[in-house]
């Protein structure tokens, strides 16, 4: 936030930071409900058993509850995260660079999709030349590959470090034609 240039941006930070939070407590507080509903389910199921009680929806509401808050909790997180992102870097640089290296990490998802970071190198006239690191998510199976080295890339980035790998938010593809989406 001490890099956003504009009172409303640095509002519009605020506020999105606050949302994060809150999805963020919504998340703990699913987790632990959903936790602790683990024994009260098993103690209420062996009460609802030795006193003979049949009300048995009461563990639908019991599990379906917490994971209810859980599942908010998530959406909200998935909401907030990219327009958290987009604020920070809402009075950011626009520069295009190069993709010089499309490197695979190790895959540490469930679904086999691998996720990838794209090393970026931007000259900028009379600067410094930037590096950036682009993380690419596993969202689809058809991900980078070595054609895409070489390829023209925009990006915002706050500073103009060299070397701050990590101040860059992917802004698309200037050369963004059907001929380049193969």
């Amino acid at each position: 936030m001490s890099l956003a240039r504009t009172p409303g941006t640095r509002a519009r930070i605020r506020r999105w930071e606050r949302w994060e939070s809150a999805s963020r407590w919504i998340l703990l507080l699913g987790a632990v409900a959903f936790v602790a509903a683990v024994p009260v389910g098993i103690g209420l199921a062996v009460w609802f058993w030795v006193a003979g009680v049949d009300r048995y929806g009461v563990f639908a509401w019991l599990y379906g509850s917490s994971v209810g808050v859980l599942l908010i909790g998530s959406a909200l997180d998935a909401y907030t995260g990219p327009r958290l992102a987009e604020a920070r870097f809402a009075d950011g640089l626009c520069t295009v660079g190069v993709v010089e290296e499309v490197i695979e990490l190790p895959q540490n998802d469930t679904d086999g999709n691998p996720t990838y970071d794209l090393a970026v190198r931007a000259e900028l006239p009379g600067g410094p030349t930037l590096r950036r690191t682009i993380g690419w998510g596993s969202g689809d199976s058809s991900g980078p590959d070595h054609r895409w080295v070489g390829r023209a890339i925009r990006f915002r980035h706050n500073a103009l470090d060299p070397d701050d790998e990590h101040d860059v938010l992917f802004d698309g593809w200037p050369d963004d034609t059907e001929e380049s989406r193969r």
